[in-house]
């Protein structure tokens, strides 16, 4: 009897251990939404997009015509997802204990999104935070920038990879050739042409709805701080043509109405 019951102890710890290892191994969470979005898995399956639902690797999150979502990362950054997006979580690790092993890499399909990084590049490995897109592979470094993907599908915009750099730095490249970003510079990576620097935001920023928060302050101070430790003692602010947070510029720039089910974890 003792040994039975022993046996059903054990199973019972077995499956709550699971569940909190299941729930401790999600990358990301959506926090914040407005408009349509979802979640399509690694195995092809599709999840409505909902405060609450965890993004793990092999994921890609996907906003609709009118979509914003905020997601956060356990890392402790925060990504703020624009209309029309499609976003995959190509890998992701992190553990408090084992700075060398952070990694995330992601791909932005289409579309573009805001972004404050968490501890990964922050420590460890600093080339360990990556994003790429058709037209090139973006490293961040401390780093709160926006970035868009341009296919035909961004009005007067070229085609090719957009980024603004608020706080921070970034360094963008491709086969053709690799350019630096400091704060309040914008970056344009055509196709098979290297990165250039533009002379302002041609419409890369957004406005999202009231619903959506803006960008932790205290985590864009930390990466203000890094931006000018990395950049030889800059201050790392942004140019007063990009002042003030990320969410209140280029209003005017494909602002979305934010209509349809706006939800959010409390």
């Amino acid at each position: 009897m003792v040994s039975y019951l022993n046996r059903c102890l054990m199973s019972l710890l077995a499956i709550t251990l699971l569940g909190v290892t299941s729930f401790a191994m999600a990358d990301g969470t959506l926090t914040h939404l407005s408009g349509k979005v979802s979640v399509q898995k690694a195995d092809g399956s599709t999840v409505a997009g909902v405060a609450g639902v965890k993004v793990v690797q092999g994921d890609t999150v996907i906003t609709g015509a009118n979509g914003f979502v905020r997601m956060e990362l356990s890392d402790g950054g925060e990504m703020v997802i624009r209309p029309d997006t499609q976003l995959k979580i190509e890998n992701y690790h992190y553990t408090k204990e084992s700075p060398e092993e952070d990694s995330f890499i992601f791909r932005t399909i289409k579309g573009g999104f805001r972004a404050i990084t968490g501890l990964i590049s922050k420590r460890g490995n600093r080339d360990a935070y990556r994003a790429t897109t058709s037209t090139a592979t973006i490293g961040i470094r401390g780093t709160q920038y926006d970035m868009r993907v341009c296919q035909a599908n961004c009005g007067v915009l070229a085609d090719g990879t957009y980024v603004v750099v608020r706080f921070g730095a970034v360094v963008a490249g491709n086969a053709q050739g690799n350019l630096d970003f400091k704060a309040g510079q914008v970056g344009f990576i055509p196709p098979n042409q290297p990165p250039i620097l533009l002379p302002h935001d041609p419409g890369v920023g957004f406005t999202a709805p009231p619903v959506i928060p803006k960008l932790d302050e205290k985590k864009k101070q930390s990466s203000e701080q890094e931006g000018g430790s990395s950049n030889g003692g800059e201050s790392g602010k942004p140019s007063s043509e990009h002042g003030g947070d990320g969410n209140d510029q280029n209003k005017s720039a494909n602002s979305a109405d934010g209509g349809g089910e706006n939800c959010a974890i409390k």
